[in-house]
């Protein structure tokens, strides 16, 4: 099934759906047909970003990047924050969908 069909499932709603057809057929059938595919993509989507924008927040604090670093150096914390959630999406992605 093309995933034009059931519509914008935002990006890990998109990884969980080709991880569903692939590695568990009979649950993707089962959504599917119940009608509640597009929901539970939307649904897992939103809870994978919010573990990881948490995961990348706990990471940055512990390292010491917070609001004080960001008013003085604006491009080091976006460089800090964005390695932060680099690291947090695989370790969320590694442990959700694999």
């Amino acid at each position: 099934m093309n995933t034009n069909v059931i519509g914008w499932v935002g990006r890990y709603g998109s990884k969980l759906l080709a991880m569903l057809k692939e590695h568990d057929p009979d649950r993707y059938t089962s959504l599917l047909f119940e009608g509640t595919l597009k929901e539970y993509l939307l649904a897992q989507d939103e809870y994978i970003s919010e573990r990881i924008w948490d995961l990348t927040m706990e990471l940055a604090k512990k390292n010491g990047v917070n609001e004080d670093l960001k008013r003085r150096d604006q491009l080091r914390w976006v460089q800090e924050v964005n390695s932060y959630r680099s690291i947090a999406e695989e370790m969320v992605l590694a442990e959700y969908l694999d």
